[in-house]
């Protein structure tokens, strides 16, 4: 296969785009999302929720670990 068929070929598989710019302007998008304030999804608030239960369920079993997580904070 010589570079001229290969050429020929991926002209043929890949054809050019009609035209030069996109067909939406992406930056206000983009800007929007920056300045938008965060938020929290309900899987954050799922998950900090089983975690707080976690540790006090851990809390109520083992009240000895109380010493432990204090001397870690």
């Amino acid at each position: 296969m010589n570079e001229e068929r290969l050429r020929s070929l991926l002209c043929s598989a890949f054809p050019k785009p009609e035209g030069d710019k996109p067909s939406l302007d992406l930056w206000p998008s983009i800007v929007h999302r920056i300045n938008a304030p965060a938020a929290w999804s309900w899987i954050d608030t799922s998950v900090a929720i089983g975690v707080a239960a976690g540790v006090a369920i851990a809390l109520a079993i083992l009240p000895k670990a109380l010493l432990l997580l204090a001397y870690h904070l």
